[in-house]
């Protein structure tokens, strides 16, 4: 009675038919109940009639509720299997059994197996055509020379092919000159990964497949480029963008640049005159280009809303990569899906895609505007890229932190950190007019040299939505330099000292200023066409005074004055708690009727008189730094000096372009963004 196995039993007779047994040999066929199995609810019909009617007749003998056997039953008995041959037991019937069965199990199979044949035929169709559009969209034509990596593969356990296609993933990274590998070996699941800077070289335009837009000699040659996935050209532009970049970066000789200035000539470098000397690109610490890496990736895992294979970068990167293509952001909101650059010749559009998230379409409007200018070219570095941010980055030679200062409020936040009432002074401005004087001076204060050293290229994003102030005016050089001689000339006369470091400010100024209107007019900056001489020689300075205050925080450490330690950002704060004031004061000044001598200034305003009430801070800032615990007055004096100094020579030797900057918060954002 086990059900797992299928019980036989046999027959004999019609009318009544009964159980088949034959006594002369004693066969009798089986049946009866199980003693371990309950009998199932399909048998009730049949037994439950059969038990009542034997009623309490061999009660103790069998198991009432047990399962009933044979399972099936049929003829058994003198039944003829083959000639003159009869049978009599089960045997026979399983063959009856089978030979009426076996027709019938052959319909319902050739039925089943046409069903299974037709549907297996159409899954491999469908699998095939969706195998064939897969794999149509990830050829040259669409994705250039990544399509000859594309290939397919059989998967027996689904019978159809798979498409598989590679892609670039676009990053971010210190330049070398060569392709690196990132990864680590002997772990799970890692793997090493190559990464090709996208530099404009010959060997790597080759293994990024590009084909860079100076090179692209027709509009008709641009126009065969039409269908192609945009990462294509968004390629194409970098290894474009990065070749002038290495052209304009790392030699002096520059086509249209011509010194004609005798006094640029003339000047007292700070550097010797090397002539047209090249500048290896080994001595650029902190020379940022894109790279790419290859990704390979299943068409199965495709949304079809998306028609062509994309490739992926980061948020952070890709507001990087549009800024350096001369791009400019209107609209940056990558919560809402929204974000549009556009600018020198190029967009970018954002769309949202269900089960993506944000993919860009990048276009050029102009593709035959290459070569560029050299003026649309931008330093490659980190600290500029974080300008483009709203973010200030610090000296960390100097314990200069980062600021965030790219909104008003950003702002506020910043001078309330340094002083409540100059935060107050500072939002009434604000509100009034939008400007934010004094407090802009922080630019120069506190960042770092950031053009590098034997390039041309100066331009950076202004991290901010207002002008700099009187460190970049030519009324605060000429006021600051001319006052500093009268202040010499007047402590000399009565025989009062003048430390050595107020002399060399002082002579610094003194060779500046013979490079006439380079060195005092902030128009006369002509960006990336600025000799690089004069450059050089300014960047120079600048690591000057940059080594003064390393110096002078060495110095007052090791006279064991725990309580006098000199720290740069005291002095800086200082200085910008005392100059958000100074055009309100200024603007008293003149009221009164007391207006100083402008030096020869053709402004005569508050401008003017500002620069003298910023020189006139001076004893301000002292007693302020006396407050922070450093009272040693003479050395803050030249400090202060210093300082003005230092952020003269960052402006001179930094162009900011005007525009709209990133969210600071996006700045480290590895929030994918996928390029279409």
């Amino acid at each position: 009675g086990c059900p797992y196995v299928t019980t036989v039993g046999a027959t004999k007779s019609f009318n009544p038919e009964v159980v088949a047994f034959d006594p002369t040999n004693g066969f009798v066929s089986g049946g009866g109940f199980s003693n371990y199995f309950l009998r199932p609810r399909y048998q009730d019909h049949a037994v439950k009639p059969y038990v009542t009617n034997l009623g309490a007749q061999f009660n103790g003998l069998y198991n009432r509720h047990g399962r009933g056997y044979p399972d099936i039953a049929a003829q058994g008995q003198l039944f003829q299997t083959q000639a003159l041959c009869n049978a009599s037991n089960l045997s026979a019937w399983a063959v009856s059994f089978a030979m009426e069965q076996e027709s019938k199990i052959a319909i319902a199979a050739l039925v089943v197996s046409l069903v299974a044949l037709v549907t297996t035929v159409s899954q491999v169709l469908s699998q095939f055509f969706a195998t064939a559009d897969g794999y149509r969209r990830c050829q040259t034509s669409i994705i250039g020379g990544w399509g000859g990596q594309t290939h397919r593969k059989f998967r027996w356990s689904d019978l159809r092919f798979e498409t598989i296609y590679t892609t670039p993933r676009f990053s971010l990274m210190p330049y070398t000159g060569k392709t690196v590998s990132y990864g680590m070996d002997g772990m799970a699941n890692r793997r090493i990964q190559a990464y090709h800077p996208l530099d404009g070289t010959s060997e790597m335009i080759e293994k990024t497949y590009a084909t860079p837009l100076h090179q692209t000699s027709s509009l008709t040659s641009f126009n065969g480029f039409n269908e192609m996935a945009s990462w294509v050209r968004f390629i194409d532009a970098l290894h474009s963008n990065a070749a002038e970049t290495r052209m304009l970066a790392t030699s002096t000789k520059r086509t249209g640049v011509e010194h004609q200035d005798d006094h640029l000539k003339n000047a007292s470098l700070v550097t010797s005159s090397q002539g047209s000397r090249v500048r290896h690109e080994e001595n650029w610490n902190g020379y940022m280009i894109p790279m790419v890496t290859s990704q390979e990736h299943s068409w199965d895992f495709v949304p079809p809303d998306v028609i062509r294979p994309l490739a992926m970068a980061t948020l952070q990167d890709i507001a990087i990569f549009s800024r350096w293509l001369g791009m400019r952001w209107k609209t940056f909101e990558p919560s809402e899906g929204i974000l549009r650059a556009e600018g020198n010749g190029h967009t970018v559009d954002s769309t949202t895609v269900r089960s993506v998230g944000v993919v860009l379409q990048f276009s050029i409007r102009d593709p035959l505007r290459y070569p560029r200018s050299f003026e649309e070219l931008y330093i490659p570095t980190e600290p500029a890229d974080k300008m483009g941010f709203g973010i200030l980055p610090g000296d960390p030679r100097l314990s200069i932190p980062d600021h965030a200062i790219g909104t008003p409020a950003e702002c506020l936040a910043r001078t309330h950190e340094i002083d409540v009432q100059a935060s107050d002074t500072l939002k009434n401005w604000m509100n009034e007019s939008g400007w934010t004087p004094g407090f802009s001076d922080i630019i120069g204060l506190a960042a770092p040299m950031i053009r590098l050293l034997g390039s041309a290229i100066i331009k950076l994003p202004r991290p901010a939505v207002y002008e700099a102030g009187l460190t970049l005016q030519q009324e605060g050089i000429v006021i600051f330099h001319d006052r500093l001689r009268d202040l010499i000339k007047q402590r000399e006369s009565i025989h009062d000292s003048v430390s050595h470091q107020t002399y060399w400010v002082l002579r610094q100024l003194d060779e500046l200023s013979e490079y006439g209107q380079h060195w005092l007019n902030e128009k006369s900056c002509r960006g990336n066409q600025t000799p690089i001489e004069f450059l050089d020689d300014l960047h120079k300075r600048h690591d000057m005074t940059t080594e003064y205050f390393v110096s002078l925080n060495k110095t007052t450490r090791s006279e064991n004055i725990e309580y006098q330690e000199f720290r740069y950002t005291d002095l800086m704060y200082s200085h910008i708690k005392h100059a958000v004031d100074y055009v309100s004061t200024a603007i008293e000044i003149l009221k009164a009727g007391k207006a100083r001598n402008h030096y020869g200034q053709k402004v005569r305003d508050w401008i003017t008189e500002g620069a003298h009430v910023y020189f006139d801070m001076m004893l301000k800032i002292i007693d302020t730094m006396k407050q922070k615990g450093f009272d040693n007055a003479p050395l803050v004096e030249e400090a202060w000096f210093t300082m003005m100094l230092r952020a003269f020579l960052w402006h001179r030797t930094h162009l900011m372009v005007e525009g709209k900057t990133v969210p600071s918060h996006h700045w480290g954002s590895r929030l994918p963004v996928y390029i279409g």
